[in-house]
């Protein structure tokens, strides 16, 4: 039977079932139950008016019986019914409500009668006889429903509602029972939240452009002053005193520790977003430490520090970004410098990690002031910085600690060191892989095998070649890391030779050293600079052999490009 209603106003659409399947009543996890949400911004079909919707409402004899007699069962059941918090609508199996508690005649702004034999589907925008499809069938396989919709009230209003959907058998047929919960608070507090976290990621949005802006603008005219200050040393504008080379020593100091905050800044913007690239090859780490060190000496001889260096003669090789470990070395390096009193000292020490098999461990150890117990475990933090200790921008260990776990390594602090006294160990610790190959090319078979035993003795695997046909193709099938060149060869020319490896996509990134003992014109000269290619005269020193070396691998991790 249709009667007209006018407190009903329910358009039509299919349910949607969230992504999980799993999420069982007040939050809890459960594989017996559905959850079900139905989404009004889905609903396609247009509003009626409350005058236009006809609702149905059964008040056929038997079902008035069955009503009836569900309805006056013992004073327990009815006692319960009205106890319970939530809004409840019982139903036979076709989702006519048979009975309900006061909670859900308030919720919907009903009175009982109003309610009675009306579909419970209709109480719910976007709900249809597929929702009610989907509860049965969650039923026969045993499972729950959870549904979160927004149902309406007389007054045509809604609100959002949790919905939990279950059997009971209060006779032959059973029933079903539906928990109805106002959720309109937390619905309001989530979308609350929601808006707070939309406006905080929009503000950390425009302070990490602003600090990113800010840092590139800075960058240019460090880099500038750096430039600047090293043709100065280097005497371009003449004659350098030794009173005005310690000024720009300093000068050239500070203006490289500005340069290396702003890169932090840059780098802890990029490790947020997931953005960080790292440029990995081959790389001496001894080599590099060894750099690092000595381009700190200045800094160290101004506070009267003794640097010291041990293991550093023998060579490991790590895959990494060079640059960015550079980094990591200089931090922590600057770092003891800093937080060590005048005339106290600094060891760097590289040997293979006692604990981790096929790694290299380098161990920084000052005599400095040490770190405080409680703040130990947060040096590492970002922005952490010591009460009374120094300002900094307390990025520097930090940025460390996560470029070493980008390159599948380690780093712990210690303080005091393990042994006693005073003063703060930090300890890297980094995988090592196959030493790098160098192609040593000369017709003089005496050349080859002695710069290969020096090569060797360092550490390096050889590679050898006679001529430039077979150094070619050593090239295209073994890929070198460096190529050692003599530019007099029988079968081609050795410039000719690197204009095919640097005119070849595949090969072009591999470094080229000339090791020449002819005299090279000034056009030759030049090619040669416009390529990166060093000059390496014969006879040759194996210190300048070792460290022509050396910086090439280092610098072709950027020429290489191979983001990880």
């Amino acid at each position: 039977m249709s009667n007209a209603s006018d407190d009903m106003n329910v358009p039509r659409a299919t349910p949607k079932r969230s992504r999980s399947d799993s999420f069982a009543y007040g939050g809890n996890l459960s594989a017996r139950t559905m959850r079900i949400d139905i989404d009004p911004e889905d609903v396609e079909a247009p509003v009626e008016s409350a005058a236009q919707h006809q609702h149905y409402v059964d008040v056929s004899p038997s079902f008035i019986v069955r009503r009836e007699t569900v309805r006056k069962r013992s004073d327990d059941y009815a006692k319960l019914l009205q106890s319970i918090y939530d809004g409840v609508l019982i139903t036979d199996l076709k989702g006519r409500i048979i009975d309900l508690n006061t909670r859900a005649a308030e919720f919907f702004m009903r009175g009982e009668d109003q309610l009675a034999g009306s579909q419970v589907m209709d109480l719910m925008i976007g709900a249809d006889d597929s929702l009610l499809e989907s509860i049965l069938n969650n039923l026969r396989e045993h499972r729950f429903t959870l549904i979160e919709a927004r149902c309406l009230r007389r007054d045509q209003t809604s609100f959002p509602a949790e919905i939990a959907v279950n059997k009971i058998d209060l006779d032959a047929e059973g029933q079903l029972c539906f928990f109805v919960r106002d959720i309109s608070v937390r619905k309001a507090a989530q979308e609350a939240l929601e808006d707070a976290v939309s406006r905080l990621e929009a503000h950390d949005r425009a302070r990490s452009q602003f600090v990113s802006n800010v840092s590139h603008e800075l960058r240019t005219p460090l880099s500038s002053m750096i430039y600047a200050v090293n043709n100065l040393l280097r005497g371009v504008a003449g004659d350098v005193s030794d009173r005005v080379r310690r000024y720009l020593e300093m000068l050239e100091g500070d203006c490289k520790r500005l340069l290396g905050t702003v890169n932090d800044i840059l780098d802890i913007r990029k490790l947020e977003d997931k953005s960080l690239v790292l440029i990995r090859g081959k790389t001496p780490i001894a080599f590099l430490t060894a750099s690092c060190v000595d381009s700190l000496r200045a800094l160290a001889d101004r506070k009267a520090l003794t640097l010291n260096m041990r293991g550093l003669d023998r060579q490991w090789f790590v895959d990494c970004d060079a640059s960015k470990m550079e980094r990591v070395i200089v931090n922590i390096i600057g770092n003891a410098i800093k937080f060590t009193p005048g005339g106290g000292s600094i060891d760097i020490s590289m040997d293979a990690d006692p604990v981790s098999k096929d790694f290299v461990r380098i161990r920084i150890q000052d005599t400095g002031i040490g770190i405080p117990p409680e703040a130990l475990e947060k040096v590492t933090l970002r922005y952490f910085t010591v009460g009374e200790q120094p300002s900094g921008s307390g990025l520097g260990l930090a940025i460390a600690k996560e470029l070493v776990a980008l390159h599948g390594g380690s780093l712990s602090i210690q303080s005091p060191p393990p042994e006693g006294g005073k003063g703060t160990v930090v300890t890297v610790s980094l995988p090592v892989v196959t030493p790098a190959k160098i192609l040593v090319v000369d017709d003089d078979g005496r050349i080859v095998e002695l710069l290969a035993f020096h090569l060797q003795q360092a550490g390096y695997e050889t590679l050898d070649a006679l001529n430039c046909s077979d150094a070619l193709q050593c090239v295209r099938d073994r890929r070198p890391d460096v190529v050692l060149l003599d530019l007099e060869l029988p079968d081609m020319g050795g410039m000719e030779m690197i204009l095919k490896i640097k005119s070849d996509k595949a090969l072009m990134k591999i470094p080229v050293i000339v090791v020449s003992g002819i005299e090279i014109d000034q056009a030759k000269r030049e090619i040669l600079r416009r390529f990166s290619v060093p000059i390496l005269p014969k006879p040759w020193e194996n210190e300048e052999l070792l460290e022509n070396v050396a910086e090439s691998l280092i610098s072709s991790g950027a020429l290489r490009s191979r983001p990880h």
